[in-house]
């Protein structure tokens, strides 16, 4: 019998730093997966192996790891500052930052700037599991998450907890901030939902190179245009289109997207639950993201399952639509997560609970 172990996978490692942060590899024949418990457990590597395709984006700022126990306060400067791209936890708001109960939170939360315990709790023939563990510090709130990946296939399994350890109800928004970039990402990809409705919310001054209508409800996904004429939310612009938008995805008939470039024949999708993650943020920085600390560079799309919408005016946007969750004293709020790549298909037209991927 061939020695699975030693010579596909699965193998996990938690003896490697990445930029002075504490880092760990998930590793099968079909994937490489790399973590950082030493930065919010972000999982910074989504490598395809059949294609030597790393699927998520990095950032094309010199990032610097937090070296502390840092929370924002700042309205984006912070996270910002320390956002190495690939796929955060945002915890406990996902957005533009808010007061809660005497306390500021910038962008995101904290839960993505916290070092993370991490333990190996599965390592055998048939899969590898890291367990990573945080408590918040502004928050009473304590974070489980497994990391499982298994022997036989190009996929990721992630089960999370939230669990309140305070004393009263608390409002959150839990969010996966997954960005997706280059090669995978390209006007040659498609990207497919399920039946959906789709949002853009009032842009402000904040997007000045929006190609989509703001405040405006459509069938996702057609999108009304600024120009009057309706914009195919499944297509990819270039990077030269120089545009930036943001659009929501609620009522979706089930959770699940999939990215799909037949150029490179490989594809990502990802499920989810819609209860609690009802809503799934796209974030559209096509070349025309103008604010710092971007200035135009990034070309990616962000994918971005989460629990409320929209991503500013907390709290009382949240509320208004009835989106907002709480946990209450003592609750633990749980959900599951598929993450995969795959190949032979063109367009994707759904995707099963265990990742399975239908498509033509």
């Amino acid at each position: 019998m061939t020695d699975l172990r030693g010579a596909t996978g699965p193998r996990i490692s938690t003896d490697f730093k990445y930029r002075g942060l504490e880092a760990a590899f998930l590793e099968n024949e079909h994937l490489r997966v790399m973590v950082l418990p030493g930065k919010g457990g972000d999982i910074l590597e989504f490598r395809d192996k059949r294609t030597d395709v790393d699927v998520l984006w990095r950032t094309p700022h010199n990032w610097t790891p937090p070296r502390e126990r840092y929370v924002p306060t700042a309205s984006r400067a912070t996270w910002n500052e320390h956002y190495p791209g690939g796929w955060q936890v945002n915890l406990p708001v996902a957005g533009d930052g808010m007061e809660i109960d005497g306390s500021a939170y910038g962008l995101h939360g904290e839960s993505a700037l916290l070092p993370w315990d991490a333990a190996v709790v599965r390592d055998d023939d048939e899969a590898v599991t890291l367990r990573l563990t945080v408590e918040l510090v502004r928050y009473p709130f304590a974070v489980e998450r497994d990391l499982t990946l298994p022997a036989d296939g190009p996929r990721l399994e992630i089960s999370e907890s939230v669990t309140n350890v305070g004393e009263v109800p608390l409002e959150y928004v839990w969010q996966q901030h997954v960005t997706l970039g280059e090669p995978l990402l390209s006007p040659a990809a498609r990207l497919d939902l399920p039946e959906a409705t789709g949002i853009t919310p009032p842009y402000g001054d904040a997007f000045p190179n929006a190609r989509l209508e703001e405040e405006t409800r459509f069938e996702w996904p057609n999108a009304p245009g600024r120009d009057g004429d309706a914009v195919d939310l499944r297509e990819i612009p270039p990077r030269d289109a120089t545009v930036h938008d943001q659009s929501y995805a609620v009522d979706m008939a089930e959770g699940w997207y999939a990215l799909t470039n037949p150029d490179l024949d490989l594809g990502f999708a990802l499920t989810f639950p819609l209860e609690p993650f009802e809503c799934l943020w796209y974030w559209q920085p096509f070349g025309g993201y103008h604010e710092s600390p971007w200035f135009n560079r990034n070309y990616n799309i962000g994918l971005e399952p989460t629990t409320a919408y929209p991503s500013g005016s907390y709290p009382d946007a949240q509320r208004e639509n009835g989106t907002m969750k709480v946990i209450g004293a003592g609750e633990t709020v749980e959900a599951a997560f598929t993450a995969r790549t795959y190949c032979g298909l063109e367009r994707v037209t759904g995707v099963g609970p265990g990742g399975t991927v239908d498509g033509e």
